[in-house]
């Protein structure tokens, strides 16, 4: 099975999206990649985390796009025995590695300062193997224009997947995979990303569903990984 981080590796001391659990993930021979999600600060700097408050993730409060990096700076994002700041994506791109790294762009507004700090960012990175992904269509579709090196995808929450649009690689709900799916994915001949199994009997039952299809699992919870990979 192909595993990937979701978050990072991360367990009760090292948090999600932090330096420490995504260069975890690309240090274990275990997986083959990591999934991170990045957002737009006020001052237009790319920043990894999920949330667009940082309540849930940091000793802080506030929304990520109407804070400055200087400012989400003086939070911790780790844990009490692990500080992290809040990475920025340069920083996670930095890390050297081959592996797969699947990013999550979160976007409400301002597509376009969105797009321009981030394609001066992955200008530098053309090695690496990145794959871009999001649930906004505006931005995918301005990525898919400028960049022949990177795969672009649209992430699909539910089972209406529109098989004409062009998509380098599928990102699909793993609840909503079903036989006639599975046939139509084998045809396109490209990679799916499963997100998010939570579960190791629902890493079990979609695995036992798929054949001959480049397929893989976005895992979110460490004792999954630790249980296949150990």
């Amino acid at each position: 099975m192909k595993i990937i981080a979701h978050r990072g590796l991360y367990d009760k001391v090292v948090a999600e999206n932090t330096y420490l659990a995504i260069s975890r993930a690309l240090n274990n021979n275990s997986l083959v990649g990591v999934e991170i999600d990045v957002r737009l600060t006020k001052d237009n700097k790319i920043v990894v985390i999920h949330d667009k408050n940082i309540s849930r993730t940091s000793n802080g409060f506030g929304i990520v796009e109407n804070m400055t990096l200087s400012e989400l700076q003086k939070y911790n994002f780790g844990s009490k025995k692990f500080y992290q700041t809040i990475p920025t994506l340069d920083k996670v791109l930095d890390i050297r590695t081959s592996k797969i790294i699947l990013i999550e762009i979160k976007i409400n507004r301002n597509v376009n300062n969105f797009y321009k700090s981030l394609i001066t960012i992955l200008e530098k990175y053309k090695n690496k193997n990145i794959y871009l992904m999001s649930f906004n269509k505006n931005i995918i579709n301005k990525l898919r224009k400028k960049f022949k090196y990177y795969k672009v995808g649209f992430i699909y929450l539910t089972n209406k997947i529109n098989y004409n649009y062009k998509n380098d690689f599928y990102v699909i709900n793993h609840n909503f995979i079903n036989k006639k799916q599975i046939n139509t994915l084998f045809k396109k001949n490209k990679k799916v990303f499963f997100w998010t199994l939570n579960k190791f009997n629902e890493l079990q039952k979609i695995n036992s569903q798929i054949k001959n299809i480049d397929a893989y699992y976005i895992c979110s919870v460490y004792k999954i990984i630790h249980y296949l990979h150990n």
